[in-house]
C-alpha cells in the first residue's frame, strides 16, 4: 500500500507562479498581419491530430499596459486557423513575450509554445515598428539573440472597417477559441498521447480598430528557422485594435475535446 507524502505547507493544484484566471488585460493594443503561406506550410505548422483549414497564418502583436499588476507587456504569436472533430478554432504556433509570469502560466495551463523574447514597440503618429528577438530570460545576463520578426504598420483611414472581411478569409471569427495540442507520457514511457485542449476566449471591449497596410520580414534564429519554415510569405490585409478584455478560458485548465495515441518516441514527459 502506498501514502501520501506529508507535507508541511498545502501546495496549489497546478503552477504556484500564477494565481487563477481571469486575467484582466487593461490599455491593450493589437497590430495584426494575415498572411497567404506557400502551398502546406501550415500542415508543417500545426501538431497532430489538428488539421489545418487553410495555408494562412495571423500574425498577431500586442501591448498591454497592465495584466493583473504586471506592466508593460508585450506579446507577438503565430496563429493558424484550425479544425478537430467539428471544432473550428486557432491554434497558436509559436509565440514570444517578455514576461515570464505570462510564458509559465501559457505554456504550463494550455500548452502554448511561448518562448521569451525582446519586443520593440515603436509608435509614432503614421505607424507601428516592431521588432522580436529571442532571449533567453532565465539566465541572468543572457544576450539577445537575432532579429527574427520585423513589420511595419502604416495606420490606414480612420473611418475605414478594419478586417471587415478577416474572419470569412481567415476561416475562424476573432474570438474562436484556441486549438492546442499537450503530449502526455504514460506512466511506463512507452506510449504517450495527445490531447487536444480547448481553450475559450472572452473578449471586452474594443475602443478603436483600424485597417491599414503592414511589411513582414522574418529570419531564421538559432532555436526557431522562422524564414525556412514559412517561406516565401504575402501579407493579405494589416489591422489594429485598441481594447481591454478578460482573458477568462471555459476551464481553467482548458478543455480536453480529444485525444490520440502517438509514438513513445514523440511523448515528452
Amino acid at each position: 500500500m502506498t501514502t501520501r507524502a506529508r507535507q508541511c505547507f498545502p501546495l496549489p493544484i497546478g503552477a504556484p507562479l500564477f494565481p487563477s484566471p481571469p486575467s484582466a488585460f487593461r490599455e491593450v493594443t493589437c497590430v495584426g498581419a494575415l498572411l497567404r503561406l506557400p502551398e502546406g506550410v501550415a500542415r508543417q505548422l500545426v501538431a497532430e491530430p489538428l488539421e489545418p483549414l487553410d495555408d494562412l497564418l495571423y500574425v498577431n502583436w500586442m501591448y498591454a499596459g497592465d495584466v493583473d499588476g504586471y506592466k508593460d507587456m508585450h506579446i507577438i504569436d503565430m496563429t493558424v486557423p484550425v479544425e478537430y472533430e467539428g471544432t473550428v478554432g486557432r491554434h497558436c504556433a509559436l509565440e514570444y513575450i517578455d514576461c515570464v509570469w505570462g510564458m509559465s502560466i501559457g505554456r504550463e495551463l494550455w500548452s502554448f509554445p511561448k518562448k521569451t523574447g525582446a519586443i520593440v514597440w515603436e509608435e509614432s503618429d503614421d505607424g507601428i515598428h516592431l521588432e522580436c528577438r529571442p532571449v533567453d530570460r532565465l539566465t541572468v545576463g543572457a544576450p539577445e539573440e537575432s532579429l527574427i520578426v520585423e513589420m511595419d504598420f502604416r495606420f490606414g483611414d480612420a473611418d475605414a472597417e478594419a478586417g471587415a472581411d478577416w474572419p470569412q478569409q481567415f476561416g475562424v471569427a476573432d474570438e474562436a477559441p484556441y486549438l492546442q495540442v499537450r503530449q502526455v507520457m504514460a506512466e511506463d514511457r512507452t506510449s504517450a498521447r495527445a490531447e487536444v485542449v480547448r481553450v475559450g476566449m472572452s473578449y471586452g471591449e474594443f475602443h478603436e480598430s483600424r485597417a491599414g497596410t503592414g511589411t513582414l520580414q522574418v529570419q531564421d534564429g538559432p532555436q526557431d528557422p522562422v524564414a525556412s519554415m514559412l517561406g516565401r510569405v504575402e501579407v493579405l490585409g494589416a489591422r489594429m485594435d485598441r481594447m481591454e478584455f478578460d482573458f477568462a478560458p471555459d476551464d481553467d485548465a482548458g478543455s480536453v475535446i480529444g485525444s490520440v495515441e502517438i509514438a513513445a518516441e514523440q511523448g515528452r514527459s
